[in-house]
């Protein structure tokens, strides 16, 4: 699972390993494997309230890729949460972008299971990322609660309205 993670997210998208464990300890925070019966096909960091689920990372082992393991993944969680909006962030797609395909790809898988633009981006220290919602309004404030209350306030994000300039 550690080494799915490193593998699956940059170093600037990730938090450390030690700050997640510590943050899972609460209540309403899951880093969890998935499995396929006995077959590792990926992981899951979320983090819940009443109003919302916070997907952080969702992966899937690189053997597995293609074959709608992701898919399952975000519908299990659309089940176990059918009345939370399930919030998520993907780096801008911009035509720049040195791996702007794959930031394509990523919009367009999470469109094709029911996710949607919300017109806002996330802001922290590592830069600005694009946030989809799932079948639901998005509910800016409830999001920042969840998000605040899970890293006991030490995850500083800013949501901002996207501008018309930006391409996503």
């Amino acid at each position: 699972m550690h080494r799915l993670y490193l593998k699956s997210f940059p170093p600037f998208e990730r938090f450390k390993t030690s700050t997640l464990l510590l943050w899972s300890l609460r209540k309403k925070v899951e880093f969890s494997a998935v499995y396929d019966g006995e077959k590792f096909c990926g992981l899951t960091y979320v983090t819940y309230d009443d109003d919302t689920v916070y997907l952080l990372y969702l992966a899937v082992s690189e053997k597995l890729r293609g074959q709608g393991y992701g898919s399952k993944i975000l519908t299990m969680l659309d089940e176990r949460f059918p009345d939370k909006q399930i919030v998520i962030d993907i780096e801008p797609v911009v035509k720049t972008a040195k791996n702007y395909q794959q930031r394509l790809k990523r919009l367009r898988f999470y469109q094709r299971n029911g996710f949607k633009l919300t017109g806002e981006k996330l802001v922290d220290d590592d830069g600005e990322f694009v946030t989809m919602v799932s079948h639901h309004k998005f509910d800016h404030d409830a999001f920042l609660e969840c998000v605040k209350k899970a890293s006991l306030g030490l995850y500083k994000i800013e949501l901002k309205e996207t501008g018309a300039s930006d391409e996503t």
